[in-house]
C-alpha cells in the first residue's frame, strides 16, 4: 500500500471498547488489578521484544510488527520503574492495532522500523490519528474495566466527601483529577488514563 492512498478503518468508539471487554473476558478472567497485559499477548500469540534506544532512535516506545507476531518496546522504558504505567498502557495500545486494524497491517508492508517511521510521516495525518483514536480507545477499556472504575470511583467520592470536600461544581476539572488520582494505583496506569476513562465512562460528580 502507499502511504498516500492510507485510509483508517471505521471503527466506532463503542466497538473498539466492546473488542476490548472481549479479549479481557477470554484472556485475563481472574479480573485481577491491574491487568496484566503481557500475559494477555502471549495467550494471543504475541512475542514482546526488547530494543535499545528505540525511543530515542524514533520517537516511539512501543511499535506492532508488520507480520502481527510482535510488539517491539524500548528497553530503557521497559526496564524503568517509573514508566511502568506508561509502558503498559503503549502495550495495550499496540495490542489494539492488533486486534482492531489486522486488515491495514495486512496490506502494509515495511522490513526495518525506518520503513516504517517513513510510512507514518507520508500517510494523511488524519488517516493515521483515526487509527490512533482506536488503539487508544481500546488501551483504556482494557486496562480500565468499567465495573471496577465505576466502583473505585463512588468510593473515592465517598471518602472525598467524608473528608469534607464540597465544592465538587467549582472545582470541575480538579475534583475529577484528584478523584483519577486517588485510584489510578489501583488499574496501574495515569491519572491522565483515569481522567479520561471517567469522562468517557460518564461517571458523574456529585453536586454541591
Amino acid at each position: 500500500m502507499e502511504p498516500q492512498r492510507f485510509k483508517a478503518l471505521y471503527i466506532t468508539q463503542e466497538a473498539a471498547w466492546a473488542a476490548a471487554d472481549q479479549i479481557r473476558a477470554l484472556h485475563w478472567p481472574s479480573g485481577e488489578l491491574p491487568v496484566e497485559v503481557e500475559e494477555i499477548l502471549w495467550k494471543v500469540g504475541l512475542r514482546l521484544d526488547l530494543i535499545s534506544a528505540l525511543k530515542k532512535d524514533s520517537d516511539v516506545d512501543a511499535l506492532l510488527t508488520s507480520d502481527l507476531k510482535r510488539i517491539i518496546v524500548d528497553l530503557e522504558e521497559y526496564k524503568d520503574d517509573r514508566m511502568q504505567n506508561r509502558m503498559r498502557f503503549s502495550i495495550a495500545h499496540e495490542l489494539g492495532h492488533f486486534v482492531l486494524h489486522r486488515a491495514l497491517y495486512e496490506k502494509i508492508e515495511f522490513t526495518s522500523l525506518e520503513d516504517w517511521i517513513e510510512f507514518v510521516q507520508a500517510a494523511p495525518e488524519e488517516e493515521y490519528s483515526f487509527m490512533e483514536l482506536h488503539a487508544n480507545e481500546f488501551a483504556g477499556r482494557l486496562l480500565v474495566p468499567p465495573d471496577r472504575l465505576k466502583q473505585e470511583f463512588l468510593r473515592a467520592v465517598k471518602k472525598a466527601k467524608q473528608a469534607g470536600f464540597k465544592d465538587w461544581d467549582k472545582s470541575g476539572d480538579a475534583a475529577r483529577g484528584y478523584i483519577a488520582s486517588s485510584i489510578c494505583r489501583i488499574f496501574g496506569v495515569s491519572s491522565d488514563v483515569i481522567e479520561k476513562r471517567i469522562i468517557r465512562e460518564r461517571l458523574r460528580l456529585p453536586p454541591a
